[in-house]
């Protein structure tokens, strides 16, 4: 049984130590916390121990009941409050209920009437205290959801056109203010390291939004990759303030966390139901920002359209094409960046600068192709280009991406003109799969077709193999030994024959020597060989 606390008020001594005694509290579930002998000890004691329950007499010195039960009525919502009087005097029982006092009761006092009436008295407080917590716990719910509540809100205001009472309402809910004159919107990139830190990255948004706090009311939320800060002000955003506020932040943000931002800053709206419309150019900012390195943000009214004529680029690529072999790393590097920043002058939006850098990839993919290279690299393949290209969200990752992939293409060609390793390899595969089954192939064959030295042929061999001509070629007729083993009816002597071994005998110590077991076995337990 829960217990509540209990003031108990009276003049007269006798029935204060009455009332004490006479009256089993705690199996009623109460607990008498004070006594007081007039209303004003009551009051003065009412601030110590803030009693569910105060009982007290009308009549007393200093301070009587009513007054008393005015006072608890005025400063101590909670506590409930019982009277009792020698006098039936309708007017006090008048000022009694207009004082909140929950019973009023005349001397006398019937101790079973009372008992009964604290009974009462418990289930009501009962009551109230499980109510009150339950709104506390629904409140506490409520608090705690109100950042993901705060962030929906936010999405929807961003993206969906709400009417202007549920906007309200949403607004109220969820204890906003947007009483601002202007709004406007700074959409924010954080750049991404080496080795991405949350915790970093989390520091670098909050430095942002205290920089902005002083010069607007700030909201921030998160929207895919972006931080987006809504800015309320009184007066008319000076486009200014706010990049002069940017400015300052983003050098104290790469001094401290060497990171990158970019930031796309919308114009300024009066209504709350534009901010769909500000979100948008604030993206639209944000996108053309991410192609340039030179500054930390783009305003939407700065951005200019892309010329509608066919840009004179593919000259300056054909003319890096044709020179790329000659070119020094360093040199190669210089001429790619200077067509970069060549580009960067036309200020395309992030989409637009995808798609141009995959058209200038595909056009140095020709010199590629041209001396029939092949590579095994992420960016092998129109397929696999693109979708490197397209998973890239800066200008600064696009221009490293093109440095690298103009890099790669040197370096292979030069290699292509240095050497014929890969082609001498590859004619000697042709070589054995056409003539395996010949037994006079061996490695002076081959070079003299290929017109080479042993030695030389030799050591380019394994270089571009891994391993020797030799062992290539009896891996090749051990592998067509196998298949006819296993496809075909054919004795072992014939199948060795077949393969280039003559000679049943050698076929077979061949074949046990690299497989792990005879033709014979093999062919009996369904090619389960342990090869060696």
């Amino acid at each position: 049984m829960r217990v509540f606390s209990i003031i108990l008020a009276d003049d007269e001594q006798q029935i204060l130590y009455g009332m004490k005694k006479g009256i089993e509290w705690e199996k009623l579930g109460f607990r008498v916390a004070g006594v007081a002998q007039n209303g004003k000890e009551a009051l003065e004691l009412m601030e110590e121990v803030h009693p569910d329950l105060v009982i007290s007499d009308i009549k007393m010195p200093f301070m009587d009941g009513l007054e008393l039960a005015k006072h608890i009525h005025e400063d101590y919502m909670n506590t409930k409050v019982i009277l009792f009087s020698g006098w039936d005097d309708f007017e006090y029982a008048r000022l009694a209920i207009s004082y909140g006092v929950s019973e009023y009761i005349m001397k006398p006092i019937n101790y079973e009437e009372m008992q009964n009436l604290l009974m009462k008295m418990h289930e009501e407080l009962d009551k109230e205290y499980n109510e009150k917590m339950n709104r506390a716990r629904l409140e506490h719910a409520y608090m705690e959801s109100l950042p993901l509540l705060r962030q929906q809100f936010f999405t929807r205001l961003v993206t969906e056109k709400m009417n202007k009472n549920e906007l309200q309402r949403q607004i109220d809910n969820l204890k906003l203010e947007f009483t601002d004159a202007v709004y406007s919107v700074v959409a924010m990139k954080v750049g991404r390291g080496d080795e991405k830190d949350v915790l970093s990255e989390l520091a670098v948004k909050q430095t942002i939004k205290e920089a902005l706090e002083k010069i607007a009311r700030v909201y921030e939320f998160g929207m895919s990759d972006n931080e987006i800060f809504i800015l309320g002000s009184n007066k008319k955003h000076d486009v200014g303030r706010i990049t002069r506020t940017i400015d300052e932040a983003v050098v104290l943000i790469e001094r401290i966390f060497q990171s990158r931002i970019s930031c796309g800053i919308s114009v300024s709206r009066e209504k709350i139901e534009d901010m769909p419309s500000l979100y948008e150019q604030a993206l639209e900012a944000l996108d053309y920002n991410l192609v340039t390195v030179e500054e930390s943000y783009t305003y939407y009214n700065d951005i200019m359209p892309v010329q509608d004529v066919k840009e004179d680029w593919n000259t300056k690529v054909e003319n890096i094409g044709k020179n790329i072999t000659h070119y020094t790393e360093e040199e190669l590097k210089s001429q790619v960046e200077s067509l970069l920043a060549w580009l960067h002058r036309r200020q395309y939006s992030l989409n637009e600068y995808q798609v141009l850098i995959l058209e200038i990839s595909f056009s140095f993919s020709r010199f590629y192709k041209k001396y029939q290279i092949t590579s095994d690299m992420e960016f092998a393949g129109t397929k696999k280009m693109a979708v490197k290209i397209l998973s890239l969200s800066t200008g600064e990752e696009l221009d490293h991406w093109l440095v690298n992939y103009c890099e790669l293409i040197r370096s292979l060609i030069q290699k292509k003109q240095i050497d014929n390793n890969v082609i001498l390899a590859e004619h000697a595969r042709k070589i054995v799969e056409e003539r395996f089954p010949d037994p006079d192939l061996s490695v002076e064959t081959v070079c003299g077709k290929l017109h080479v030295s042993s030695s030389y042929f030799s050591k380019i061999f394994k270089q571009e193999t891994g391993g020797t001509f030799v062992n290539y070629l009896t891996g090749r007729r051990m592998e067509e030994a196998k298949k006819l083993l296993l496809q075909t009816d054919y004795k072992s002597q014939v199948i060795g024959n077949m393969v280039g071994y003559p000679e049943p005998n050698y076929f077979s110590y061949v074949f046990k020597k690299n497989c792990g077991m005879s033709p014979v076995k093999y062919r009996k337990q369904g090619g389960d060989a342990d090869e060696g």
